[in-house]
């Protein structure tokens, strides 16, 4: 019985083997359709491993007129396409050899020769310029047929070149004269008119005037919004076609579909190629994640660019620019083999993509998604440093987790680990720009969501979580206290979210982390706008905690201050009261007398403690309590513990005494909270002040 279960096309770049062998394809006949259906000559530029093999091959069984291939997808069925056969020359240059202008010459005449016998063809023409031309007039003679050509990888022989030296660099150069001398032939009058689809895919596009100079009329689709996904998926497609594989990756593991989803998005969405705002998948690494079901770095591993990389250190190219910089579209295609723009040659070649557009003119640029920013940053790391990978690994992991836990201190530590592994000679001259990039490319390497912000005189970066932001900086120009100024400009739009600031001086002369500060930005409680309409229901909190606890106090503070932001939506209102606030305005007055006014005036008592009992002591708990039992406010007493990890020498009177609260309370019903972490504390304060709102505690 035969198998008709569809398969991921892994690896599969034949679309006549994708046919037979039952595999899915994302149909994009619709696209090509608007392409072939008239005549015309196309270039298109998309990175390596983007599909552009499988493209070209479905064109060569559309123009043959395999109609049975095509019966499942849009062009088949529309009755359009009027599928008949053409004489086709397809020339791939993933099979051509090129070390060297010779055997490129060669390569190609034989390439020429081949297509020529499969059709019955004699070619009497020594010069592969001249037996092209032949051959394509040859074809139209014994078809009675103009002729379709197609050109797979046509830049391979230049980019295999690149980055590895001057002499290698010369080969590309003599390759690229061979090639326009090739493409020459196109131009001729009688071959013009005897073709009817030309189309060429690269991975680069370099200038008209180096290799197309004379095919004036080749339609660039690299950058037209109307075709930018005509290669990779989009995000529609990934879930009309991939379903089943979804599905089925949340049954074997549990996750989610909707986790699944956005990690896929993180990982293989993110390529633009025009200044339309459609972005593709990576279709190489989606096929094999969903068969594997993680989400490794598989498009990188097989696209590794080992002459990019050489070409940005032999340039001496400054990557924290990349995120700042301009291009216009003219630049995508005047670069030449002699003057190279990396930041035009990483958005062609896929590791840049397409940030925003100004005026569809002014292009700015981002790496695309996780995989290919933290596979490149980590390659270009090495290249730079000569750094131990699976060392650095250990310690960048580290950094993030040190920073996303606010453990500044360890993560200086691991930061100053890093640096220590450099070798002296990979920085000889000490250069303070040589620090600073290498900063940037390990901060945005450990912190992978993270963004640039600044990068004169020091690099600027910031990451964010649900609940705040961090905004490092590092520089070996400016002290920490200098630097720690600059960062405090950097608060505009994040009032939503607390924000903590990291400042780092490098001394490039000890190569040591010499200054570091940190400081939390200070945000003041948000009140009832005057503006606000209708009345608005207000819950009173009386917070009191013991000295120890300060943090916890203040992130408490700013956790009602977010809250209030959405509360407000509602006509709702948490009006916080400090207990240490408020002790400073009692001026000898009883302590009495203060609960009586301010804590037995509120809805909610949280009391936090430690190792000490403060001002807060069991009588004052008591009062609280016999209120509440009385059915006076307070209505909610919410007694918070820190779990406390205490030696034997640091056991007071106070700890004894807490111990005796805690036991009190647990006995007397009310709700104890164990906490660990003021995260944990949070979480469980807004679990219960939700419950307080919504009406669902009695």
């Amino acid at each position: 019985m035969q198998n008709t279960e569809i398969k991921l096309p892994i690896n599969v770049s034949s679309f006549e083997r994708l046919n037979k062998s039952n595999m899915l394809y994302v149909d994009k006949t619709e696209l090509v359709y608007k392409l072939v259906s008239t005549t015309g000559r196309y270039f298109l530029s998309r990175p390596r491993r983007f599909g552009k093999t499988l493209l070209i091959s479905l064109m060569k069984f559309l123009f043959m007129g395999k109609q049975a291939y095509f019966e499942n997808y849009w062009i088949g069925k529309n009755n359009r396409w009027v599928f008949k056969p053409f004489p086709i020359i397809l020339l791939d240059f993933n099979g051509t050899s090129h070390a060297t202008p010779h055997q490129l010459q060669k390569s190609l005449g034989k390439a020429l020769d081949r297509i020529a016998k499969n059709h019955e063809i004699s070619l009497s023409e020594p010069e592969f310029k001249e037996k092209f031309s032949e051959l394509i007039l040859a074809l139209k003679n014994k078809y009675h047929s103009d002729v379709v050509i197609l050109v797979d990888e046509y830049d391979k022989p230049i980019i295999d070149h690149l980055g590895a030296g001057d002499d290698r660099l010369d080969i590309a150069i003599k390759n690229r004269n061979i090639l326009k001398s090739f493409y020459g032939t196109l131009k001729e009058s009688n071959v013009d008119d005897a073709l009817y689809f030309l189309f060429i895919t690269g991975v680069s596009k370099f200038s008209h005037t180096s290799i197309f100079s004379e095919l004036n009329n080749l339609t660039d689709l690299t950058m037209e919004k109307n075709y930018a996904s005509l290669l990779g998926y989009t995000e529609n497609e990934i879930t009309d076609y991939f379903q089943k594989w979804i599905t089925k990756w949340h049954i074997d593991t549990g996750l989610s579909e909707s986790s699944i989803l956005e990690a896929l998005r993180k990982h293989y969405d993110g390529f633009r190629f025009s200044a339309a705002p459609q972005r593709v998948y990576n279709p190489i690494s989606i096929l094999h994640s969903l068969s594997h079901q993680d989400y490794r770095n598989y498009w990188f591993k097989t696209a590794t660019p080992s002459f990019l990389i050489n070409l940005l250190v032999d340039k001496n190219f400054y990557l924290p620019d990349i995120e700042t910089q301009k291009l216009f579209e003219d630049d995508f295609t005047t670069y030449e083999l002699e003057s190279l723009d990396p930041l035009a040659l990483m958005f062609q070649t896929g590791y840049l993509t397409i940030k925003n557009v100004t005026n569809d003119t002014a292009f700015t640029f981002d790496f695309p998604n996780i995989e290919v920013k933290q596979a490149f940053l980590r390659l270009l790391m090495n290249k730079y440093a000569r750094l131990p990978d699976d060392k650095t690994k250990f310690d960048q992991y580290n950094i993030y987790d040190d920073l996303l836990h606010k453990r500044y201190k360890i993560a200086i530590h691991h930061f100053q680990t890093i640096f220590d592994t450099i070798p002296y000679s990979e920085a000889p001259e000490q250069d303070a720009r040589w620090f600073h990039r290498f900063f940037y490319i390990l901060f945005r390497n450990a912190c992978i969501e993270s963004r640039t912000l600044d990068t004169k005189d020091k690099i600027v970066v910031r990451f964010e979580t649900d609940h705040y932001i961090v905004i490092t900086g590092f520089s070996c120009i400016l002290t920490s206290k200098e630097l720690m100024q600059c960062l405090r400009k950097n608060t505009a739009s994040y009032d939503d979210k607390d924000i903590y600031f990291l400042s780092i001086y490098f001394d490039i002369k000890t190569r040591k982390i010499t200054q570091w500060e940190q400081e939390r930005q200070v945000t003041e409680l948000l009140e009832i706008p005057k503006n606000i309409i209708g009345p608005v229901a207000i819950t009173k909190i009386f917070l009191a905690s013991s000295s120890d606890l300060n943090e916890e106090r203040n992130e408490i503070s700013l956790w009602i201050s977010r809250k209030n932001k959405s509360l407000l939506k509602e006509n709702r209102f948490l009006e916080l009261v400090i207990w240490e606030e408020l002790l400073h305005s009692l001026q000898g007055k009883r302590i009495q007398d203060y609960f009586n006014k301010e804590m037995l005036d509120c809805d909610i008592v949280i009391a936090l403690f430690y190792t000490k009992a403060g001002a807060f002591t069991r009588e004052e708990f008591d009062l609280a309590y016999d209120n509440l039992k009385a059915g006076k406010k307070p209505k909610f007493l919410f007694a918070c513990f820190k779990e406390a990890k205490i030696s034997t020498k640091d056991i007071t009177e106070d700890y004894f005494e807490i111990i005796a609260l805690r036991k009190k309370i647990q006995e007397s019903g009310q709700l104890y909270i164990s906490f660990d972490s003021t995260d944990s504390l949070i979480l469980k304060l807004d679990s219960q002040i939700n419950n307080v709102i919504k009406g669902n505690m009695t």
